[in-house]
């Protein structure tokens, strides 16, 4: 009975050999048709996740920190949808900032950078500024009071002159692209649909470290404020302690990667932030985020946010109240195209067609 069966079955794919091929070109042409419209409508994006944050485009303002490594790359999103980049990241990850900068762009139909503030000569900071120059139209940039090698006799400033190539070429752009530029300093303030921006350090000309040249910014909307700055030490946060500046904030962007050199217990008490962001390289070899400041923070009752381990997120304020988000998953698992595949052969597959003549 079974030899019966074998040799009808074996008759039967001989006499029906023009229906398989058939049956194969038609369920070939029908899957790749399938894929060809699925990419052509943008299905590619669902097997490339994401790299930057989307739920948050509509709260009224809203701030990006970019996992840019072992540096530094603030994005704000003022209510009026006017940009604000602070900091560049180093070169190394210069693609990865571009990138962010590209897909927010587009995503927000926004074609500009109108201000750009490199808090301070390191390369960690204003490595990715070259790229930025030369890819994106900057409106106004604010710098450090800080020369590079080229400016060295530009002006009369008696301001020091840094030796760092990744600088030079990063001021170097900037001036081939004729972006405005002005030296960051405190006292500079303006307003952006309604946030106000306040730069509240550099306060001394002159600092030994470079860390300590670096804006100190606070941006306050809807009864909330941020604060952001760069590699500020104590010396800094002691100069703003006695400056008697309104340093009471909600969010903090965590000065030098969370070092130890910052983020002293008399800073925390002043400022007495609900969330603490930090930007920092995974697994780097500073130590940052610095078990010390992590404990400070805890002990504060901060939510501790972290660019190494949330990856790029997002603060965006809507109504004064404050939300987190992060880069979403891919709304659509790879599974359910193999599944739709799948029934599309089945049903080509149970098509009749006219048997083939013997």
């Amino acid at each position: 009975m079974k030899v019966k069966n074998i040799k009808k079955n074996v008759n039967y794919i001989k006499n029906n050999k023009v229906q398989i091929l058939i049956r194969a070109i038609l369920s070939a042409i029908v899957v790749l048709a399938f894929l060809l419209i699925f990419f052509l409508f943008d299905g590619l994006t669902y097997f490339i996740p994401p790299s930057i944050v989307t739920e948050s485009k509509d709260c009224d303002l809203e701030v990006n920190f970019i996992d840019i490594g072992q540096g530094d790359a603030s994005l704000i999103r003022f209510p009026n949808d006017k940009l604000m980049l602070i900091d560049t990241g180093d070169s190394p990850e210069q693609n990865t900032l571009v990138n962010y900068l590209d897909e927010y762009l587009e995503l927000h139909k926004l074609n500009k950078i109108d201000y750009l503030v490199l808090t301070h000569p390191d390369a960690d900071h204003v490595g990715g500024a070259q790229a930025v120059a030369e890819n994106f139209d900057v409106v106004v940039v604010y710098r450090p009071k800080y020369f590079s090698a080229s400016e060295e006799g530009m002006y009369q400033n008696s301001y020091k002159v840094s030796t760092s190539q990744t600088y030079d070429k990063a001021l170097t752009a900037l001036y081939d692209n004729q972006v405005e530029m002005y030296f960051s300093e405190s006292g500079i303030s303006f307003n952006e649909g309604g946030a106000n921006v306040e730069f509240l350090a550099p306060i001394s000309e002159n600092y030994s470290n470079t860390n300590n040249y670096s804006a100190v910014i606070k941006i306050s909307y809807q009864g909330k404020s941020f604060l952001f700055t760069g590699d500020a030490e104590s010396l800094v946060e002691q100069e703003l302690l006695d400056s008697g500046a309104d340093l009471d904030i909600d969010v903090l962007k965590v000065s030098h990667h969370g070092s130890s050199s910052g983020t002293s217990q008399e800073f925390l008490q002043a400022t007495t932030p609900s969330i603490a962001c930090i930007s920092v390289g995974k697994d780097n070899s500073y130590g940052h985020p610095s078990a010390e400041v992590v404990n400070r923070l805890n002990d504060c009752n901060c939510t501790i946010l972290t660019t190494s381990n949330n990856g790029s997120f997002a603060i965006g304020l809507t109504g004064g109240s404050l939300q987190t988000f992060f880069v979403s998953t891919s709304p659509i698992d790879f599974t359910i195209v193999l599944v739709v595949a799948g029934v599309l052969l089945i049903l080509i597959w149970g098509i009749k067609l006219p048997k083939s003549k013997k």
